[in-house]
């Protein structure tokens, strides 16, 4: 690994926020560039390899002691957002409501516990996160994220809560979309309230009034005549009406087929319901397929901003570390909004991109790092980044 011997260029705006002091802004800058730019994202990893880190106990003191408040971080990190137009929010954005889960080994782990992955499928142990994710046709990034604990608040009422802080913040986008798992009388009574629309799956033994009967939904499926349509060159075959539906009341019910794209892929079968019922179906379906933009930032933030890999023991320290995280996100997003090629890189759904030209940077900085040093010898400039490579 490269020592990274500056901070990264899309750390500058956090000299713009308010939340951290003079010092915790030096902080702040290091452990976003190490999330970006450090292979090992651990509190160790970071300190040891961004040179201009003060020391690994500093770096600590400030994820677990240093006072500086996560909520007002969040407000003034989606308050940068605004000032871009690639990813000012606005009301034909969707809010995504999902979970996710981190892999861990240590029992000490804050709210660790059992959990079954659909990703792997199995039983993993780790963490369970909830996130509230904006999207729209330019960009994605996250708004905010609850850590579920167990034998403590459903997570339907970490969904709720979330909910609850978009509104709050201003988010302005008309509609949400989430899964199964939230897709609940409590949740859509909570959106409809203030006046939002929503898009859901419900699961196959949902019952549905059809015919005088109270049926499940996938027996639905095999009773009605579907129509093949094509949407954003995916063929599906498709059935919608207004249907009474369990726990939900009168919604707009599709039951849509997605024909395999390969001869080793099996036929897709979904059931969406929405409040949307003046919508046409290839609409709820173009608005079904965005909730895919936060399984890309799960996948991105996995693999490249070090989501799970936080050692902390501390369940605060853990919590800083995901703003930290979504700090980091955001900026990456932000530079790229500010760049030559923001209006394409932007429209990308992965940050693969961001990621790379960061580390582009990084081996600059490092190369004008030892040529500005010229009366040092190679093995001097070796000593200074030794502990690098131990």
């Amino acid at each position: 690994m490269l020592p990274v011997t500056s901070f990264l260029s899309c750390t500058e705006p956090i000299d713009q926020l308010d939340c951290f002091s003079t010092r915790q802004k030096h902080h702040a800058k290091t452990y976003v560039t190490g999330l970006v730019a450090a292979s090992n994202k651990t509190v160790q990893g970071i300190s040891t390899h961004v040179l201009p880190a003060k020391s690994e106990r500093a770096l600590n003191k400030f994820l677990t002691e240093y006072d500086w408040d996560e909520d007002q971080l969040n407000k003034e990190r989606l308050a940068l957002l605004q000032q871009a137009n690639d990813t000012k929010w606005t009301s034909d954005g969707v809010v995504i409501i999902d979970d996710t889960f981190t892999h861990k080994t240590g029992e000490q782990i804050p709210n660790a516990g059992k959990f079954y992955d659909h990703t792997v499928p199995g039983y993993i142990w780790g963490q369970n996160l909830i996130y509230a994710i904006y999207a729209d046709e330019k960009t994605t990034y996250p708004l905010a994220f609850r850590l579920y604990e167990k034998d403590a608040k459903r997570r339907v009422e970490l969904a709720l809560e979330l909910v609850d802080e978009c509104l709050e913040i201003g988010v302005p986008a008309d509609t949400y979309l989430f899964d199964m798992t939230y897709c609940s009388e409590e949740f859509v009574t909570q959106l409809e309230a203030a006046e939002k629309e929503w898009v859901s799956a419900v699961k196959s033994d949902a019952r549905v009034t059809y015919g005088g009967e109270r049926i499940r939904v996938d027996a639905l499926g095999e009773r009605i005549d579907t129509v093949p349509r094509t949407v954003n060159g995916e063929t599906y075959h498709i059935w919608t009406q207004k249907r009474d539906v369990s726990r939900l009341g009168e919604v707009k019910l599709l039951v849509t087929k997605r024909e395999p794209s390969d001869e080793d892929d099996e036929p897709s079968v979904k059931y969406i319901v929405s409040n949307k019922i003046d919508a046409p179906a290839s609409h709820l379906i173009e608005l079904y397929a965005m909730r895919w933009r936060v399984e890309t930032f799960f996948r991105d933030t996995k693999q490249d901003l070090g989501f799970g890999d936080c050692e902390l023991r501390q369940a605060a320290g853990a919590s800083r570390h995901w703003h930290l995280l979504m700090l980091a996100y955001s900026l990456l997003k932000l530079g790229t909004a500010h760049s030559a090629l923001g209006t394409i890189l932007a429209r990308s759904t992965s940050l693969r991109s961001e990621i790379k030209r960061s580390f582009r940077e990084s081996v600059e900085n490092l190369l004008s790092w030892a040529l500005a040093t010229p009366s040092r010898s190679t093995d001097e400039l070796m000593q200074e980044i030794e502990g690098i490579f131990v």
